[in-house]
């Protein structure tokens, strides 16, 4: 009886030690928010990297967001090339970097130091794989419906990411706080996506589906 009493004991001092509330560790370089979540969130405000504070749907969150959007859906792009064994996934590599870049630009464009500056070199990079790819395929129908196996599929909705990057990023580069190569970057972009989508169709011996409208209708470009 002695001993089941002790053993008794024991258990409950363990379930006190593990439902004990443990302090969070204070990981954060920031000393305004030290923890290793901030919490200065909390209120619906967030910082840019120029230190202004905005409600988060703010339109400067709109376009950081949505650049983080596109760098996580051409990540998740790169992994099923990968997976595919498709030969393009550097290029994607190559390319979150410079939406890396960008995402950094919208978010110190209100520098009083002037707009980061976009290098035309990185627009010229897309074009030329453009060329390059545009070699293997046939011209494009009128309208491909988005398919052809995962890859590409994949390929399809980041471009279409791409797109509502471009519509949030144009007030920036209208009121001449974004660099206007940042919206041409986006723009070949989605030029670029468009054609690996059709690149990795082919690749995976996919057959691209066509969508054919009606004699007398018209289709919206891609």
């Amino acid at each position: 009886m002695v001993f089941r009493n002790i053993f008794r004991l024991a258990q409950i001092q363990t379930l006190r030690h593990y439902s004990k509330k443990e302090p969070i560790t204070k990981t954060s370089k920031n000393k305004d928010c030290p923890e290793s979540f901030s919490r200065c969130g909390d209120n619906g405000t967030s910082k840019t990297l120029t230190g202004e504070v905005f409600p988060k749907d703010h339109k400067i969150f709109d376009a950081i967001g949505a650049t983080e959007e596109l760098l996580s859906y051409i990540g998740l792009a790169r992994e099923y090339a990968h997976e595919y064994d498709q030969e393009y996934t550097d290029k994607l590599k190559r390319i979150q970097t410079t939406i890396i870049d960008i995402s950094t630009a919208i978010s110190r464009c209100r520098d009083k130091n002037g707009a980061k500056q976009i290098p035309s070199t990185y627009t010229k990079e897309l074009e030329d794989w453009i060329h390059e790819y545009s070699k293997e395929l046939p011209p494009p129908e009128q309208y491909i419906i988005p398919g052809g196996g995962v890859p590409s599929a994949s390929l399809h909705v980041a471009r279409s990411i791409c797109r509502r990057t471009e519509r949030v990023v144009i007030p920036f580069v209208q009121d001449g706080t974004l660099d206007k190569e940042a919206l041409v970057y986006l723009n070949r972009l989605s030029d670029f996506l468009f054609t690996v989508s059709r690149i990795a169709a082919k690749r995976d011996q996919r057959t691209e589906s066509i969508y054919i409208p009606k004699p007398d209708e018209s289709v919206q470009a891609q």
